[in-house]
């Protein structure tokens, strides 16, 4: 293989457009910091991507955490609703506000109270057995 001199590069296609055949140092590290140049941009366009990604994902985590404390906040609001309302059903069912709602209704206490099957011999007769 024949030596060349630095700096000689021979190319048939530059001939046919009027060009000189020999190509310059200063040609070559043009090329060489063209694609460094294109190779760097690709690379902080990628970086920029995922920055990107990580402040999109902040955003939704950010927005979770929001949901879920609102959500949070609700149910500790419906179990103080829900321990409001047992209290009122207890007061509600007590022996006394019972009697006094039924005295305003115009009831009034029976002379003899019966549970269960009643054992009286008087004309009327129990059928229920």
């Amino acid at each position: 293989m024949l030596a060349r001199k630095a700096g000689y590069t021979h190319y048939e296609g530059l001939q046919e457009h009027g060009q000189s055949g020999t190509t310059s140092y200063a040609g070559m590290e043009e090329r060489r910091f063209g694609r460094l140049l294109r190779q760097t941009i690709v690379i902080v366009g990628i970086i920029g991507v995922f920055m990107l990604a990580c402040v999109a994902l902040s955003a939704i985590k950010a927005n979770n955490s929001y949901v879920l404390m609102q959500h949070k906040l609700h149910a500790r609001q419906l179990q103080h609703e829900n321990e409001m309302l047992r209290v009122d059903i207890a007061k509600l069912g007590t022996p006394d506000r019972i009697y006094k709602e039924a005295k305003k209704l115009g009831m009034v206490m029976p002379v003899t109270v019966l549970y269960g099957q009643s054992h009286e011999t008087s004309g009327t007769a129990n059928t229920s057995h």
